[in-house]
């Protein structure tokens, strides 16, 4: 049975889910309505042509090649407007200005990065929240989202935050995750694995020299959008961003052939107009999370007890990769112990400390486990996964050194768990 079991969408402005779970729809290109937790969302509507006045009589000249489903002023009683990012496709003057006309409640969610461009674009500066990466806001009781770093080629940040993001939504005992236009970036699986992932809404229009130097950004092959939401265990995904401009696009015959040929795990497909998506909650124990060096000595049980001490959303322990020296070594409560087949099913995320730890679980991994695997040191900063080196030998500089980095990473990942679990 399909994880996102479709209908027809036959009256495309009217959006209703149940108690829990959530419904959503597709409105072309990276656009989406969303209605979860007795919140109508709208994330990156492109519902104009503002695109094709900009650029008529230029080589990409921007034509449409499917209409608006459905005209912006129709979408009434929207709660939130989100905007991944500032290209016209995702913020929309077009759209915006409509849409805000016809549901005077709602509000729109944007990047800090781009509130100039927001109000430009036509969003009340009374009517505009702003977030960067790690941060969540409170869309209504019980419904929030979580900011996520995202790469549209480059990962750009400004003094005041990243350019591109995603929104990792929950409530009702789901969550869904719109990655904003986005390429595979370092450490993008490890922040999005404690969220759980339900659904994944990815693009899929790929990238190229040629649009590149034409200054088009692109983004995830369908490939490498059915490997991330792998990746993060996602239960299903829905490949979007295609059939809106004929130079940046992809064709959803051939897409649907290659994703026949993918061995996916995710309830894998493409989006289509005129189609509702339900999507309903399954249970989850507590989140679970083991630490992991060479040795179990130092490194994975000070971060298995920082991050103890920063978050009681989880359960975490820590092990070691190898078996010398682990027996009787205590460190106050702390007994070393071996990483064993059962933690693969035991634990949510499995957190090596350097490539030499992480490449010891990915050999020991069995075949179908539930733990997702990753570095600590991924949570240090978006779109970089150092090691966390062993201060064996070193002096004290580098073991303050490596608390310093296992104090931070640990600190973002208490962040990201509790937006994950509360």
């Amino acid at each position: 049975m399909s994880v996102l079991p479709a209908r027809p969408w036959r009256d495309s402005p009217a959006l209703a889910a149940g108690p829990e779970g959530a419904v959503l729809g597709w409105l072309g290109q990276a656009g989406f309505l969303i209605a979860l937790g007795g919140q109508i969302i709208v994330v990156d509507p492109y519902l104009s042509d503002s695109l094709a006045e900009k650029y008529r009589g230029t080589r990409f000249p921007h034509e449409r090649m499917m209409p608006p489903p459905v005209a912006p002023s129709a979408l009434r009683d929207v709660d939130w407007l989100l905007c991944t990012h500032g290209h016209t496709d995702h913020m929309d003057p077009g759209t915006i200005a409509p849409l805000l006309a016809a549901s005077s409640g709602a509000r729109v969610l944007a990047p800090r990065a781009e509130r100039v461009r927001a109000i430009e674009r036509g969003v009340p500066p009374d009517r505009l929240v702003l977030i960067d990466a790690g941060e969540t806001v409170d869309l209504a009781p019980g419904v929030s989202a979580t900011a996520m770093p995202a790469a549209h080629e480059q990962m750009t940040r400004t003094p005041e935050g990243h350019s591109f993001l995603g929104f990792v939504l929950r409530g009702r005992g789901v969550t869904i995750w719109h990655s904003g236009d986005t390429v595979p970036w370092p450490g993008q699986a490890e922040w999005l694995s404690p969220f759980r992932v339900d659904l994944a809404l990815l693009p899929v229009n790929g990238r190229d020299a040629l649009r590149a130097a034409n200054g088009v950004p692109g983004n995830l092959t369908l490939e490498e959008a059915v490997a991330l939401a792998d990746a993060i265990g996602a239960r299903a995904m829905l490949g979007h961003h295609f059939g809106l401009f004929d130079f940046n696009t992809l064709d959803p015959v051939d897409g649907r052939r290659r994703l026949a040929g993918l061995a996916s795990r995710a309830d894998a497909m493409l989006a289509e107009t005129g189609v509702l998506w339900d999507l309903s909650p399954v249970p989850h124990d507590r989140l679970s999370i083991l630490m992991v060096c060479r040795g179990n000595i130092y490194r994975s049980p000070l971060a298995a007890g920082m991050l103890a001490a920063r978050s009681t959303c989880c359960h975490v322990e820590s092990a070691a990769v190898m078996d010398w020296n682990r027996s009787g070594i205590r460190l106050s409560s702390h007994r070393a112990r071996q990483v064993s087949a059962q933690d693969f099913n035991r634990f949510d995320l499995i957190l090596g400390m350097d490539r030499e730890s992480l490449a010891a679980l990915q050999a020991l991994r069995p075949p179908a486990c539930r733990a997702r695997l990753g570095l600590l040191g991924a949570y240090l900063e978006p779109g970089s996964m150092p090691d966390i080196e062993d201060p064996w030998g070193g002096d004290q500089l580098a073991l303050e050194a490596v608390d310093d980095d296992i104090a931070r990473a640990t600190a973002r990942l208490a962040r990201l768990v509790g937006a994950a679990t509360t």
